[in-house]
């Protein structure tokens, strides 16, 4: 069995395509009309209790210890959690967890082992949190065929079903915790990406917030406190706060009253629409700014756009529309919602009968051609003037697969190694992420100015590798990341741990 998999902030789903050729999400092995699980999960013990199970424990017991938005914290490289037992609990290994749960419910709903999978990342993922996932993903041994972009995910589902060749879409995808837009083309032969960007912490999430926050300000202003935010006042907040933004996205509503009861206080808040919407307002305005940054790196202008595909639930909101007709004015142009909830697990799964022998049997186009999210270089000392410089190597936005080399030189005759520290940026003047430093060595030869050739490959995942030749001779030179030696070497333990931890599901 062949499956796609949307690893989400705050919801994940699993799917496969059937026979038809047409996807389908796989429900919960205890109850089937459930097809969604809450990426949140709970440590007691030997036990994670994840999915539906969690949310009728979590409805009894409020203050239990909740470990979510881990997703947010792929790459980090110390723990999130230490639970009872001080064992350190990282987001690879919470993922896994979480992994491990969606692989339970497919194989045992369908009776088929999971023989691959295509797991779906933001498209401003970099380096590092994309191959946490993919370390995620081998802590329980599950066979990873590619990592695809939800946006990609996304339009693939859209443009298949509705056959959307040669049309320039725009991908606007706003979900839980991340937004990503993504600019690309579809024909018979295959789907090829433009341009790609993003924002880590933006979503459903911050929406919510601003809410409790207009929220916790009633209660100020009828108390003269704010209510005590404990364990259970905080879920209790926060689902409040949830249900406010579902129903002031309702069509038709321009407020919304709703008596809330925090601890022993209780008021009839009043939050109107247009509350709501100036609340959310900077963060649309930093989405609008990327989608703008994301189209002049492609050298294209909002009127080449053909159609604007809004995905993620956050999409759903009625005043993101609203904004975006202001700026897509062309009377041609579509802004569509496409199966805002559902869409990236559809196309994950179809990109998995892609990489599979069974694409022409589903008439797929066979081609996927994606870009680089990230510039890409190597923090050097400029010989001339001393001062430290970027070194870039790899630009943003270079089709994929793509590689480049450089050849830099040691700077005295004693030495027997080389280290390179190599990064990634979206633009310059933006925040710069380490990737870890590259040692080389040691040298076939101790001498100044001895050349070593330094390869970087950018590949179909989005993820970085590095290989170094001594020039001279042709052979490659060993090599190592000094900042992934700890990670690595903890990576069987986290692998005995989460393997030997019990998945509670059952109702």
């Amino acid at each position: 069995m062949l499956v796609g998999i949307d690893l989400g902030t705050t919801y994940s789903l699993i799917s496969r395509v059937g026979k038809n050729g047409i996807p389908v999400l796989i429900p919960d092995n205890h109850k089937n009309s459930v097809f969604t699980t809450p990426s949140i999960i709970h440590i007691d013990g030997d036990t994670a209790y994840l999915g539906e199970f969690l949310e009728t424990k979590l409805e009894r017991n409020p203050g239990l210890d909740l470990i979510k938005f881990f997703k947010r914290h792929f790459g980090d490289k110390k723990p999130l959690y230490i639970d009872k037992d001080d064992t350190p609990w990282y987001p690879e290994s919470l993922a896994a967890l979480l992994l491990k749960k969606l692989k339970i419910d497919a194989e045992a709903y369908t009776a088929e082992k999971i023989e691959g999978a295509v797991i779906t990342v933001p498209a401003h993922f970099n380096d590092v949190q994309r191959k946490a996932i993919l370390n995620a993903a081998a802590l329980i041994d599950l066979p990873v065929l590619n990592l695809l972009e939800e946006p990609i995910a996304a339009a693939i589902h859209y443009g298949l079903t509705n056959k959307k060749y040669n049309k320039t879409i725009m991908v606007y995808d706003l979900g839980g915790g991340t937004f990503d837009v993504t600019i690309m083309t579809m024909d018979e032969k295959g789907i090829y990406v433009i341009a790609k960007d993003g924002h880590t912490e933006i979503g459903g999430k911050e929406f919510d917030e601003k809410i409790g926050e207009i929220i916790l300000q009633q209660f100020k202003e009828a108390y003269g406190m704010e209510p005590v935010l404990d364990a259970r006042n905080s879920l209790h907040l926060r689902r409040f706060s949830e249900m406010l933004k579902v129903e002031l996205c309702m069509p038709g509503t321009q407020f919304v009253d709703q008596v809330c009861v925090i601890g022993n206080q209780s008021l009839e808040v009043h939050v109107s629409r247009n509350e709501f919407e100036k609340a959310i307002e900077p963060y649309l305005i930093t989405c609008e700014e990327i989608l703008n940054r994301c189209l002049k790196s492609a050298s294209l202008d909002f009127e080449d756009v053909d159609t604007l595909l809004l995905v993620g639930g956050s999409s759903m909101i009625p005043y993101i529309k609203k904004r975006l007709k202001k700026i897509f004015t062309k009377e041609s142009q579509e802004i569509l919602t496409h199966e805002p909830m559902r869409a990236v697990a559809y196309g994950a799964a179809l990109h998995a009968i892609q990489l599979s022998g069974q694409k022409m049997d589903f008439e797929l186009p066979p081609e996927l051609k994606g870009v680089t999210g990230y510039n890409l270089g190597v923090r050097a000392i400029n010989p001339k003037t001393g001062r430290i410089v970027i070194d870039s190597l790899v630009k943003k936005n270079m089709p994929l697969p793509f590689n480049n080399s450089k050849t830099y030189y040691t700077s005295n005759p004693e030495q027997k190694k080389m280290k390179l520290e190599i990064i990634q940026y979206l633009d310059k003047g933006e925040k710069e992420v380490s990737l870890g430093s590259l040692v080389i060595g040691p040298l076939p030869s101790f001498e100044a100015n001895y050349p070593i050739e330094v390869k970087i490959e950018s590949r179909t995942d989005g993820t970085v590798w590095f290989s170094a030749f001594d020039p001279k001779t042709g052979i490659e030179i060993e090599k190592l990341f000094g900042d992934e030696v700890e990670g690595i070497s903890k990576l069987p333990r986290q692998k005995a741990i989460v393997q030997s931890t019990y998945i509670n599901m059952i109702m």
